[in-house]
């Protein structure tokens, strides 16, 4: 049975963790509690070192607390800043992913380095601002 990129097995008599629907339980779990003889405790996950979520050898797993697990997701996917120019005043500015101006919508081509130049840009279009 798989559980979006995850698999899952019957639990065995025993097993001592969290299941689900009453008698299944995610693979890689059952080969930590084999090897180890402990369950994951709440607040920790368990990491596949490969990011092969169907590998679930137990030197491809490692307990990581839930914050640090996230974050090193994070920065993994976190993209480089980029150094774009103001369509208002044509002043060079970073781009980080993180910032408003960053949320680009469909087709937008138009980047401005403060909210007011983009206030400025919207009533010399003729664009009824909305705020």
């Amino acid at each position: 049975m798989r559980n979006g990129e995850y698999e899952m097995v019957l639990a065995p008599p025993g097993y001592p963790g969290k299941k689900y629907r009453g008698r299944y339980v995610y693979k890689h779990h059952l080969v930590w509690w084999r090897r180890t003889g402990r369950v994951v405790p709440p607040g920790f996950l368990l990491h596949h070192k490969n990011e092969k979520k169907r590998d679930n050898r137990y030197r491809n797993l490692e307990m990581k607390p839930a914050g640090a697990h996230s974050a090193d997701h994070a920065r993994e996917r976190k993209e480089p800043p980029r150094v774009l120019r103001c369509n208002w005043c044509g002043a060079r500015f970073h781009h980080d992913a993180r910032n408003y101006r960053a949320k680009r919508k469909a087709g937008q081509r138009r980047f401005f380095c403060c909210s007011s130049h983009s206030t400025h840009a919207q009533h010399a279009r003729g664009a009824s601002v909305v705020g």
